[in-house]
């Protein structure tokens, strides 16, 4: 069976990757900025980001049954985390993982460094970071989030704790 082109290997760096993605998207955010006030420009892409993300999990949970425990919730977040793919955008560690708590200490994030570089670490906040708070109920309304640090910040790491209500 033959691959189609749009399908092959790229044989692209991760980082190559994400700085290709996100560094057009930085440039219409400062134009953005520009154009219509910062505030405003920032409630439009967050706005957008949430809008995808939320998409993204309703079409991630098409094929999952509803999430019933915590165990379950963690169980797909931590496959989520834990693919090849994600592997190489992350390292996470997790200091808390219990009955009703679990926290995801990230220590190297892609779009962190790829944000830095360009200078828009705002932006990588607002559109990566920030729309955790609005996807995690859509994954089960039972989960809530808490951060206190984050890499995107210039912290030492995120500390993305999921909170069973």
């Amino acid at each position: 069976m033959t691959v189609h082109k749009f399908d092959r290997d790229a044989n692209v760096s991760y980082a190559t990757l994400m700085r290709e993605a996100f560094e057009a998207a930085v440039k219409l955010a400062r134009t953005m900025e520009r154009e219509l006030g910062k505030e405003k420009a920032h409630e439009i892409l967050y706005m957008s980001r949430v809008e995808g993300d939320l998409a993204m999990v309703a079409h991630q949970m098409e094929e999952h049954p509803p999430i019933q425990t915590f165990a379950e919730f963690k169980k797909l977040m931590k496959g989520l985390h834990e693919n090849q793919f994600a592997g190489n955008l992350f390292t996470i560690t997790y200091p808390v993982d219990n009955d009703g708590e679990i926290e995801f200490r990230t220590t190297e994030c892609i779009l962190a460094k790829v944000f830095r570089e360009v200078g828009a670490e705002d932006l990588g906040d607002i559109m990566c970071c920030q729309p955790d708070f609005d996807t995690t109920p859509a994954y089960c309304s039972r989960v809530s989030l808490k951060r206190t640090k984050s890499l995107m910040k210039g912290d030492a790491y995120c500390d993305t704790k999921y909170c069973w209500k």
